[in-house]
């Protein structure tokens, strides 16, 4: 098994390749690909932050919220807006047609989507990061397996 939180990366990205047809497969489970124009558009999904609190009730257990991160990455053209807008309704879509991540989480929610450009490739590109919420259980002593 793997910590939940992995389980979770592992779920978005099920998800998002069967759900995003704008960047094929082209979806990463890690902040760190070699992106080039060629292998864009495509998305990459990490974990930011994560908070917990202990559950007194019952078996001691730790509600969880971490932020997934997904960003997208785009080829910087005239209509990058609209590119990055369309993948977006798409990971939207997608993430919310199984907002608990086959029983993973309590709930997902996208908390923000910040859209910004980037000079640093070959050519410029247009990234946009949609954070979500994930809520999720685990037992104090067990962090492989959601409550």
């Amino acid at each position: 098994m793997s910590h939940v939180r992995q389980q979770i990366r592992d779920r978005f990205a099920t998800l998002l390749t069967s759900g995003v047809s704008l960047v094929s497969s082209r979806v990463y489970s890690s902040r760190v690909y070699p992106l080039t124009q060629a292998n864009l558009p495509a998305l990459t999904i990490y974990t930011g932050s994560e908070s917990s609190g202990l559950q007194t009730m019952g078996v001691k257990t730790l509600s969880r919220t971490a932020n997934i991160m997904v960003d997208a990455y785009v080829r910087s053209t005239a209509n990058v807006d609209d590119t990055i807008d369309s993948i977006c309704v798409q990971v939207e879509e997608a993430i919310a047609s199984d907002y608990t991540l086959n029983g993973i989480a309590k709930n997902t929610v996208l908390i923000s989507t910040d859209i910004d450009f980037s000079g640093e490739a070959e050519q410029p590109v247009g990234i946009a990061r949609l954070t979500f919420s994930v809520l999720y259980v685990t037992s104090i002593n067990d962090v492989e397996t959601a409550r």
